[in-house]
């Protein structure tokens, strides 16, 4: 009888490895292929294109970032940074504004010899090629320099304060400083190398030299790989992958990753409502007028005492009258426009729903609901807004950018909730460390139970809390005298909430909000879907204010 051939363990194991080898070789092999047959379309499509347009196109774009540079460059670099105003004394302190402003005020100057280049390179004499050498070479050595100093610059704020900069925070500053200025340098080299061959020399009129130029030269060896082929190809690939990996992964993950949420640039101040009270006058206690002589009580029939304070009390409530916000904005930073001084250019606020299995997460979604809130939200606060309500599973939570976070996201449904373990984990995470707020909002069914459930499962150690009516979050912009409206009070008629740190973590509306934010308001009122905006309002300003002091302050 004959048994099938049984392979051993390490034999198994060395026919997967060469069957890798074999495949890392067919894809090494196709990448140089690519690579080769790339090159050299480039290399025939320029040679169509005259040197002088060649050089003039390369002088404009060297003069416009050198001007740039020069004019707005160390305000646009803080603002890339990100960096508060104690780190930026930090750094004229160890010296690096002063260097910085040196190497600025060259950068200025050798951008309009760039300008005077550019049309320089359409004459055609030995002298402008000259002119055109000694401004890539200039160049280079200029950015090399500008390069070095704002490498510098992460590591004195990591020392100076290793807690608020963190090394990963230094590191991404570094990145950051490859993958903008590392391009340009191998430009201007690759630029410098150009013009230092044969073809453009006599293309300005030069004599054809006896013996090869130091660009010939060095392109020479690039294709021949020089005295030993194999370690060059080695080195190419060395290159290739640590170059992939500074700028082509993150190109390739972009996608992946969630577009930054950015906090409101401007300035504003933390806004108190105006309130305005209307007077009620309280009408005096019942007399009885008594005659001495007569057996008969004589009084004035008057409303109980009690109804009468009841419907004082009503009244007086009934009297706050919603201010608009004058003279300032949301946010923080002084009087003027609404916003954060620390807050990131062209940002928007977004109202972001999140995803969940077995109910029905997009209760009431997008147009004609829910984006009223953010209408609302643009009339009231004049804050620029996103152009559509968004929805994301609970895991696309890690995929934002470090301190670019959303600082709430929204939650609501009819029916039951499921989440994995994991995505419980990330809630945690959310709200513990990154600092964001759940809003939620309770539309009706099992939804209740489901999401204490979810909560409890989130935040074990946590109890609920009833939200005290004279709580921040009832207090700013807009007063709610008696907290939160309950509006349908589904499963109560006071809004509840987790806290951590001092810090609410969880908002939780048990009276459907979102409804009364619906076109016609689920007939509501137009009154009560007021106070139902302006609660979002409140919410939302909350969770930017307590983000903004955890990742900014």
């Amino acid at each position: 009888m004959r048994y099938p051939k049984l392979h051993t363990r390490p034999e198994l194991a060395a026919r997967v490895i060469n069957w890798l080898c074999r495949m890392l070789g067919v894809v090494h092999n196709g990448i140089g292929w690519f690579l080769n047959k790339a090159l050299g379309l480039t290399g025939r499509t320029l040679g169509r294109v005259p040197w002088s347009c060649r050089c003039a196109v390369m002088a404009a774009f060297m003069a416009l970032l050198l001007i740039y540079l020069w004019s707005h460059g160390y305000d646009w670099l803080l603002a890339r940074a990100e960096l508060n105003a104690a780190q930026a004394q930090t750094l004229t302190a160890k010296g690096w504004e002063l260097a910085f402003a040196h190497l600025g005020g060259w950068a200025g100057w050798l951008g309009l010899f760039a300008l005077a280049v550019t049309f320089l390179a359409f004459v055609r004499r030995r002298w402008a090629l000259v002119l055109q050498q000694v401004l890539a070479a200039a160049f280079v050595v200029l950015w090399t320099a500008l390069f070095f100093v704002l490498i510098r610059a992460p590591a004195i704020l990591h020392l100076a304060d290793p807690v608020v900069f963190d090394r990963y925070q230094r590191n991404y500053q570094w990145i950051q400083v490859f993958q903008a200025w590392v391009p340009v340098l191998a430009l201007g080299v690759l630029y410098l190398l150009a013009l230092l061959t044969r073809s453009p020399r006599l293309w300005y009129g030069g004599t054809s030299p006896a013996q090869p130029l130091p660009g010939d030269l060095v392109v020479e060896n690039l294709k021949t790989h020089g005295g030993d082929p194999l370690y060059r190809t080695s080195s190419y690939w060395s290159l290739f992958a640590h170059v992939f990996a500074l700028f082509g992964i993150p190109l390739l993950i972009r996608g992946c990753m969630e577009k930054p949420y950015g906090i409101i640039k401007g300035t504003g101040e933390q806004v108190i409502q105006v309130v305005k009270v209307k007077p009620v006058k309280k009408k005096k206690k019942d007399e009885l007028i008594l005659n001495m002589d007569s057996p008969i009580l004589f009084y004035r029939p008057e409303l109980d005492d009690s109804r009468v304070l009841e419907e004082l009390m009503e009244e007086t409530e009934a009297t706050y009258v919603a201010q608009t916000l004058e003279g300032a904005g949301l946010g923080k930073g002084g009087k003027g426009r609404g916003g954060w001084p620390k807050g990131m250019e062209g940002a928007r606020v977004r109202f972001i729903r999140l995803e969940y299995d077995g109910g029905d997460w997009d209760q009431d979604m997008g147009v004609g609901a829910d984006y009223n809130m953010l209408i609302q939200m643009a009339k009231i606060t004049n804050f620029p807004i996103a152009e559509r309500t968004e929805s994301i599973p609970i895991r696309q939570l890690r995929r934002f950018p470090k301190h670019r976070g959303p600082p709430f996201v929204f939650i609501t449904g009819r029916g039951s909730i499921a989440v994995s373990a994991p995505d419980v984990k990330i809630l945690r995470w959310y709200c513990l460390q990154e600092g964001g707020m759940i809003f939620a909002d309770n539309g009706g069914g099992h939804f209740d139970s489901s999401f204490r459930n979810l909560m409890r499962r989130a935040f074990p150690e946590l109890e609920w809390v009833d939200i005290a009516s004279d709580d921040i979050l009832y207090r700013q912009p807009f007063l709610f005298p008696s907290g939160a409206p309950p509006l349908w009070h589904h499963s109560g008629n006071r809004a509840l909430g987790l806290k951590h740190n001092g810090r609410w973590i969880v908002f939780y509306h048990q009276g459907d909000v979102n409804d009364a934010w619906k076109d016609g308001h689920s007939g509501a009122g137009p009154e009560l879907a007021s106070q139902a905006y302006k609660l979002g309002i409140n919410i939302i300003n909350y969770a930017f204010n307590r983000y903004y002091e955890l990742h900014y302050e």
